[in-house]
């Protein structure tokens, strides 16, 4: 059996549709939307750029339940 946990998000995610484990997947989904949500939020920091942080902080917050 695959340990989804030791892929890559996206990777996972089509893992899982493919095995018809639909749930799983939606959470993987979910994982690689945040990491690339957290990546884009550092870099508008390192950037220095107000408007920037405040705009990727609001698309985060979208992400969250």
């Amino acid at each position: 059996m695959i340990d989804l946990t030791k892929l890559l998000p996206e990777d996972a995610e089509r893992i899982a549709y493919a095995e018809g484990f639909s749930g799983t997947a939606t959470l993987f989904s979910r994982i690689s939307d945040l990491e690339h949500a957290l990546y884009v939020l550092i870099d508008a920091i390192e950037e220095g750029d107000p408007q920037k942080i405040a705009t990727v902080t609001l698309e985060v917050r979208e992400l969250l339940p």
